[in-house]
């Protein structure tokens, strides 16, 4: 395998490879925005090669950043990797073992394209959840040809509105999701920068505002906060707040909202300019190129900069546009969070004048959208009530915390602060360690199913003070939960070769298994674990004796 690679990229690599040999059908790997999907993709692209040479592997995305970062990453770490680019836009068409294309330049060439073993998605969300479209057409032409293909899909996002999560619905094409890295772990380790939000006077209102497919109807939307005062407003405040910040990312609702928005920055003094999707690719390329040199302070944009664009002294983020998409809100954040160069803040500032926070709650606990709209809207209305704002810093915070997780400010009087968001949910970024001295497995029942779950009992040198508890959910309805506790499942068992899930889904086999983990394996030498409402979760593990 490629040397270098961290230890939660081979990890995803390693569990691919498991849930592959042990299933039929696609997995797709969830893996937040800067963790290294690139890297990931090239390990498994090596690794495919090393072992079987005749395999054939096609890397397709939607977006042309995407396929010369995805070559680039991939020579970088193999520099004499057997790869072509296929792309109408990058004015290449050539196959190869490794074949990176953009789907638009290849579905309908499925011919030329021979016979594929693997397809990898990058961005996977973007396929459709219904039996059509592009991806689709190119997927069922394919695996006409080799029935035994398999589709390894990347994505941060792994959701989409009117589906929700990807393995939801009898059209999804994929049946698990492999989840080796969380955006906490990899902020703690210094591998992503933190995002910090900040209460903003102003607040875009979006009653009124019809919706299509899930989210708000973008010509409505535009017409609705496209306005000279919101626009004015906009734009005086992110000045006023983004103070000793260098390179500011807008989001917009739509061309007419970016062009407006660009000229108030200018009017204001501010250098700015503006990207959509129409832009032609020089005069993109030279914006971006101007952007990450400093020339320009202030980029607007509408659907260009959420995915494929890499820029990590990103330090200031304006969303200026409402969403009801997680999976859109999601990637505007991820932009923010790449590691900054000196001389730039460490975090980045989230401007969120469309309360986008409150609507989907923090980065680290985004909630999926539901297959049903109506119980996306009561998720909305409860988060509403989580947060309030700091008086001395403004920065925003989970309502129930009594101290300012960011400034040590004691509240006093809770009621009479204003209600926001905070977008990386504070109070769980900090984890507690212990070191382990016994476990304890059983089975317990849930109170409103009686379904079993499995029931990990931690216990530190102060065996007084009773476990930190962990919950493997195996039978649980909901496909997501249930996988994930499969996951950690094997996790624990230090890689130990079970049954594929669908096999150990019995009472009976999962009695014997807890009943044999006594006797054969050894607990962990340490755990983390941090608050979550009223729970407390256990996120980390280790038998190595870390520092």
């Amino acid at each position: 395998m490629i040397k270098g690679l961290r230890d939660y990229q081979i990890r995803a690599i390693r569990e691919t490879y498991s849930w592959l040999d042990e299933n039929e059908g696609n997995p797709c790997i969830v893996a937040p925005t800067g963790s290294g999907k690139g890297w990931i993709c090239a390990g498994f692209c090596e690794d495919l090669l090393k072992y079987s040479p005749d395999c054939r592997i096609l890397v397709l995305s939607h977006v042309r950043e995407l396929l010369t970062q995805n070559a680039e990453k991939l020579l970088q770490a193999w520099p004499n990797a057997p790869v072509s680019l296929y792309s109408a836009g990058l004015k290449s068409k050539e196959i190869n073992a490794i074949t990176i294309a953009g789907i638009q330049s290849v579905w309908k060439k499925s011919d030329e394209l021979g016979i594929v073993d693997f397809i990898i998605v990058d961005e996977a969300h973007t396929i459709s959840n219904t039996d059509n479209g592009m991806y689709r057409e190119l997927i069922k032409a394919l695996k006409s040809a080799n029935p035994s293909m398999r589709v390894i899909g990347m994505t941060a996002t792994p959701y989409r509105l009117g589906q929700g999560l990807l393995t939801e619905g009898k059209e999804a094409i994929f049946q698990a999701l492999i989840e080796p890295v969380s955006i906490e772990e990899l902020i703690k380790r210094g591998y992503l920068a933190k995002l910090t939000s900040t209460f903003t006077a102003l607040h875009m209102n979006t009653d009124g505002i019809k919706k299509i497919q899930g989210d708000y109807d973008q010509r409505e939307l535009e017409m609705h906060i496209n306005t000279n005062d919101t626009n004015h407003r906009v734009v005086s405040e992110t000045i006023e707040r983004a103070q000793g910040r260098k390179s500011w990312l807008v989001f917009c609702a739509g061309i007419a909202h970016a062009e407006a928005m660009r000229d108030e920055f200018i009017a204001q003094g501010v250098n700015a300019a503006m990207i959509t999707g129409k832009t032609p690719n020089s005069e993109r390329t030279k914006i971006f190129d101007d952007f990450r040199a400093g020339k320009i302070t202030a980029l607007t944009n509408v659907g260009v900069a959420t995915t494929g664009f890499d820029h990590p002294d990103i330090d200031v983020i304006v969303m200026a546009r409402p969403t009801l998409s997680p999976g859109l809100y999601m990637q505007m954040s991820g932009r923010g969070m790449r590691i900054k160069s000196p001389g730039h803040p460490s975090d980045c500032l989230i401007l969120d004048f469309a309360d986008n926070i409150t609507r989907h709650g923090p980065i680290t606990k985004i909630i999926p959208p539901r297959r049903s709209i109506a119980r996306k809207k009561k998720s909305e209305i409860t988060l509403g009530g989580l947060f309030k704002t700091c008086p001395k810093c403004k920065k925003t915070v989970l309502k129930r915390l009594r101290e300012c997780p960011h400034c040590g400010y004691v509240f006093k009087d809770l009621s009479a602060l204003n209600l926001t968001a905070d977008i990386m949910g504070a109070e769980t970024t900090t984890a507690n360690r212990m070191k382990v001295t016994k476990w304890y497995w059983k089975i317990i029942y849930a109170k409103k199913d009686k379904t079993p779950i499995i029931r990990v009992d931690f216990y530190g040198e102060d065996l007084l003070k009773g476990p930190i508890m962990m919950f493997l959910p195996m039978f649980h309805e909901n496909q997501a939960v249930s996988e994930k506790a499969y996951m950690n499942l094997k996790r624990l068992l230090r890689g130990v070769k079970l049954p594929p899930q669908k096999e150990i889904m019995s009472l009976t086999i999962i009695h014997k298994l807890v009943e044999a983990v006594k006797d054969n394996f050894f607990p962990p030498a340490w755990i983390e674990y941090k608050q979550q409402g009223n729970y407390t979760v256990v996120t980390k593990w280790s038998w190595e004796n870390e520092k």
